[in-house]
């Protein structure tokens, strides 16, 4: 169940994504971290080269030195959207929601200034209560940062201590064991 909602002016409660037709998850290219590809690998008993795809780095001061190239890591698409975007009837829904990327948990939240604000540019159909979220928001956000923080970590290491390219999936092995070692 995502925590997202919003108020009305009745005692109801609408959550914004049961009205939504998932524009984020077929818009947006997923990036994701070690903690991520852990996760969804876990959870799902799925070597990460199954469900990730590379692209060309957008920071090159924190692209992923490989044999591949200088890369990011994002979840791969299908027909047009997330990988694990599933529609049913008329509805489209995450088949990962529960353990989903940390940057899908987050939208549309971002920490600026310390405060919880909504990005500007949006996909929601609708607005969100951001008081009513500040308090299950924030320590995620804060969470989210650590994960990312850690993953620009990680590849500083790779690509400082790993003078000859090797293959991505020895990247994938490195970061692994490394965020298992975090969960010990």
């Amino acid at each position: 169940m995502t925590l997202n909602m919003v108020t009305d002016n009745s005692k109801n409660k609408k959550f914004p994504c049961d009205s939504c037709h998932t524009d984020c998850c077929k818009e947006y290219v997923i990036f994701v971290n070690a903690h991520d590809i852990y996760r969804l690998s876990m959870r799902l008993k799925l070597n990460p080269m199954n469900f990730l795809e590379i692209l060309g780095a957008k920071d090159y001061d924190l692209g992923i030195n490989v044999e591949e190239g200088l890369i990011d890591l994002i979840l791969k698409q299908k027909n047009d959207g997330c990988m694990f975007l599933e529609e049913t009837k008329d509805t489209f829904r995450c088949t990962v929601n529960d353990f989903k990327p940390s940057i899908c948990k987050s939208y549309p939240f971002q920490i600026k200034n310390e405060k919880l604000i909504q990005m500007s540019d949006i996909m929601c159909p609708v607005d969100w209560n951001i008081k009513e979220f500040e308090s299950i928001m924030l320590p995620h956000l804060k969470k989210d940062y650590h994960e990312w923080k850690f993953y620009d970590n990680l590849i500083l290491e790779w690509n400082t201590k790993n003078l000859t390219k090797k293959p991505l999936s020895a990247f994938l092995k490195f970061i692994l064991n490394r965020v298992s070692l975090e969960f010990v």
